[in-house]
């Protein structure tokens, strides 16, 4: 009997030493993860965490479960939740490994970034600032970690709406990326684009010309003249030249954009191809151009028109096919009232309609037009 209640104490004692079954809810919880179900992974991380604290208080896995914890909780949006868990995080490698330890630089600028979505900026930029140090006193003051923390920097200050404090650590980060990586390298691009955006806001558009200028010709070595990630930077030297009144400068950039939306989406019908068209009519009317800005603004209204009747035909085919004749007639009836008669990307759609209507039984009848669309037909008759 003796000897049988001393092995059961061994077994009660032994299962004492043993570390908690964590890993299967560490497994539920990625399954979780990466369906999406936040809901489930935080459970399980939860539960994880419970048990982690019959862990010794240096085991990493603690931190772990902790920062997985604020991942979960920052994909489903609760950026309080995730700062709380970083914060664990961050004391637990202060007090297990030390405050040197550099990894908490990396920790903090998680902290900052939660913090930022939380629009508590004053603190971000705390963080943002004691990691960079961190950082200087690990790889120096122009390695490239410090370069990234100067951009995040900027970032905080452009969300801020302060352009003119984001300035100032772009192009610290940029020249630190000039030396480390040379002068075109296309890790700069980013804070170009960057500093070009903050220096509109502040109305230096000559700055603005010269870092749109930069960027364009890294962007081109790398992708070519007629690619879509040209788009912003052309669009934004046009801009810049548009703000110094350097007209004949900045309309090619505007021609250049119109062709280049055409050309990436490969449809001269593209809604932004319309919304390009009413910044050129902007363009052309400041200058006193006002013909070509009207042309410009009757393009991009009839691009609009053609939008809006084939979203109407569409509908009007699938209620046909449903088997409403009389709903089909009014939308095939509505897409062929809002098309401009004279319009010669209409006319293809304008012939598919009355076709359809035909097949329905129904003859075209004349429709009432707006003012603007009938001053837009009759020009173009």
């Amino acid at each position: 009997m003796r000897v049988a209640l001393l092995a059961t104490i061994a077994l009660a004692v032994a299962a004492q030493d043993q570390p908690p079954d964590i890993d299967p809810l560490l497994k539920t919880a990625r399954a979780g993860y990466s369906k999406g179900d936040y809901a489930a992974a935080r459970a399980a991380l939860e539960q994880a965490w419970t048990l982690a604290q019959e862990l010794p208080a240096k085991e990493p896995m603690r931190y772990e479960i902790l920062k997985q914890l604020s991942g979960v909780l920052s994909a489903a949006g609760d950026y309080a939740g995730a700062q709380n868990y970083v914060e664990l995080a961050i004391n637990w490698r202060e007090t297990a490994i030390g405050r040197d330890d550099p990894k908490i630089a990396d920790d903090m600028i998680e902290l900052a970034t939660l913090c930022q979505r939380q629009k508590d900026l004053p603190r971000a930029l705390a963080l943002l600032q004691s990691a960079q140090s961190m950082h200087i006193r690990a790889s120096g003051p122009e390695s490239l970690a410090v370069a990234d923390d100067f951009s995040r920097i900027a970032l905080v200050q452009m969300d801020a709406m302060k352009p003119q404090l984001a300035t100032d650590p772009l192009q610290r980060a940029i020249k630190i990326r000039e030396k480390v990586l040379g002068a075109e390298h296309p890790a700069i691009l980013p804070e170009l684009d960057r500093l070009a955006a903050a220096w509109i806001p502040l109305r230096e558009y000559a700055k603005a010309e010269e870092t749109f200028r930069r960027a364009l010709i890294i962007r081109e070595r790398l992708v070519g003249p007629m690619h879509a990630d040209l788009m912003p930077t052309v669009e934004g030297l046009a801009y810049s030249l548009f703000g110094q009144k350097k007209y004949e400068e900045a309309e090619p950039g505007y021609k250049r954009l119109l062709a280049l939306w055409i050309f990436s989406t490969g449809h001269p019908d593209h809604p932004m191809v319309a919304l390009t068209l009413d910044k050129i009519a902007v363009f052309y009317r400041e200058q006193g151009r006002w013909e070509e800005g009207t042309d410009a603004a009757d393009r991009a209204n009839a691009l609009r028109a053609l939008f809006l009747a084939n979203g109407l035909s569409q509908e009007a085919s699938a209620r046909q096919a449903h088997g409403d004749k009389k709903e089909a007639a009014r939308l095939f009836g509505l897409a062929l009232d809002t098309l401009f008669a004279g319009r010669p990307e209409h006319s293809e759609l304008r012939q598919q309609l009355e076709n359809n209507l035909k097949e329905l039984g129904i003859e075209e009848k004349p429709h009432k037009a707006s003012p603007a669309k009938s001053r837009i037909d009759s020009k173009k008759q």
